[in-house]
């Protein structure tokens, strides 16, 4: 069976009635008639995890579903309806605990959804959802972190305790925003103020009254005043949140830009929630417009940078190839001279002994002199490169910090990175090459003295025997 207890609200009249989060209220001398209906919520609630207990003025406890009514009509008496409150939803059964409700939602983090009793169709948010509560509802799963900047940071807190809401989500509607039942309209009153208060450079407190800072040229310091909300005017300050908050990045740029639109031609000493619907359309497409100009303003430098950016990698790669080039011509040069010292050994008379051990020497002289410009070439190579490596790294993070590691990488690092390996592939080849030539003219220098020919007649002697 439905709760209704907003038949027994009716049926209680002039009985005062108070909602909290967790419990409604009715204190006062019921007639007959309310106390039926409180009967009939009595025998339901327990489907909808409540429970209703009657107390007289002396603190006795009656059961409404077995007492005799008639005696009980008249009596001073206190209806307490006990609504349990499962994990991440806030459950209530009137607007008045709707109201409770909406304030709480920045001290509950976590409420994902508020269950209102027999309530119609949803309130559907980027936030927390308004749904019906129906009977043996569980526990909702955790409103996730807010995906939207928190309007605190931009409108903030002067002095006392008025402050723009912790997240933006809540208040911005997800669906038609062209209702008229109840519910919709106290949520639409309360999203519509902290909107207000999320448009703003500063708010706080003084003499018993709310007030607001425009910052612009001039700034305005004006009450905050109340607004009457009308469909057209909840749908400008829907748009202007969704501009500021939801639809792009910079929102501290957005944010300053409409609060100066907004400080701009603002009438004096007009309340800001008076004055709003009537300047906000004409503020949001001035700030739309400056800040399109500072994008493309920002475009045109970041294709400046980048610009920047492809000569540097073009001078960055063509140091890299010279070192390389370096290291191969300084390769072939070493090569060329040891050619030369052998094709002039093999072209000397072989008769001339005396010549053999001094060319020997002339052999290891050469082969030395390979393996130490060898040497000095890779190490001044790799000391430039690594010169040029920490150089690249402190112009990437103050030249181009604008740009994510990964299209840093697309842009400059991958075509670095392959010139490298090029490198490194050219100085292993060319390592190989020095050493196997250096090689050689030891093994020609030791052939010239005689030493392999001594060492192999001792192998062969030694096998003999």
């Amino acid at each position: 069976m439905p709760l209704d207890v907003s038949a027994a609200l009716d049926a209680s009249g002039a009985l005062g009635v108070s909602e909290t989060i967790g419990s409604l209220t009715v204190a006062g001398t019921p007639d007959e008639a309310a106390l039926s209906a409180w009967r009939g919520v009595a025998r339901d609630c327990a489907d909808y995890g409540c429970r209703l207990t009657c107390r007289d003025d002396l603190g006795d406890t009656h059961d409404l579903q077995t007492a005799d009514l008639s005696e009980l009509a008249g009596e001073p008496l206190r209806i307490t309806l006990e609504i349990e409150q499962p994990a991440n939803v806030i459950r209530v059964a009137t607007s008045q605990g709707l109201r409770r409700a909406l304030d709480a939602l920045d001290a509950s983090p976590n409420v994902s959804e508020i269950q209102l009793l027999g309530f119609g169709v949803p309130i559907v948010t980027l936030g927390v959802n308004i749904v019906p509560w129906q009977p043996g509802d569980v526990d909702a799963v955790p409103r996730p972190a807010s995906a939207y900047p928190s309007p605190r940071r931009f409108a903030r807190t002067i002095a006392g305790d008025s402050r723009a809401p912790a997240e933006i989500g809540s208040w911005l509607l997800d669906g038609d925003g062209d209702r008229h039942d109840e519910p919709f309209l106290l949520w639409r009153a309360v999203a519509a103020d902290a909107v207000r208060r999320s448009l703003v450079s500063e708010i706080y407190d003084v003499d018993d009254a709310t007030r607001v800072v425009l910052a612009g040229s001039p700034t305005r310091r004006l009450e905050l005043g109340d607004g009457d909300e009308t469909v057209a005017s909840f749908a400008g300050l829907q748009d202007a949140a969704r501009w500021l908050f939801v639809d792009g990045r910079d929102v501290e740029l957005r944010h300053t830009l409409l609060a100066g639109e907004l400080a701009r031609e603002w009438p004096d000493e007009q309340p800001f929630a008076t004055g709003l619907p009537g300047r906000l359309q004409v503020a949001l497409e001035s700030a739309g417009l400056a800040y399109r100009a500072h994008v493309q303003q920002g475009s045109r430098e970041t294709i400046k940078s980048l610009s920047d950016l492809r000569k540097t990698l073009v001078e960055e790669i063509g140091k890299v190839t010279q070192q390389t080039r370096d290291l191969s011509s300084g390769l072939w040069r070493d090569v060329a001279v040891a050619i030369v010292a052998v094709a002039f050994r093999l072209s000397m008379d072989a008769t001339k002994t005396t010549a053999t051990p001094v060319y020997s020497v002339v052999l290891l002289l050469v082969a030395t002199y390979i393996v130490v410009s060898q040497i000095v070439t890779v190490k001044s190579s790799r000391a430039f490169l690594k010169v040029a490596a920490d150089a690249r790294a402190q112009w990437r993070h103050k030249g181009y910090a604008y740009l994510s590691d990964a299209e840093f990488d697309v842009l400059a690092g991958n075509p670095l990175t392959e010139a490298r390996v090029i490198y490194d592939d050219v100085e292993r080849s060319a390592n190989w090459v020095a050493g196997l030539v250096a090689a050689g003219l030891v093994i020609f220098a030791a052939w010239e003295v005689g030493v392999l020919t001594a060492v192999w007649r001792a192998l062969v002697a030694f096998g003999c025997g």
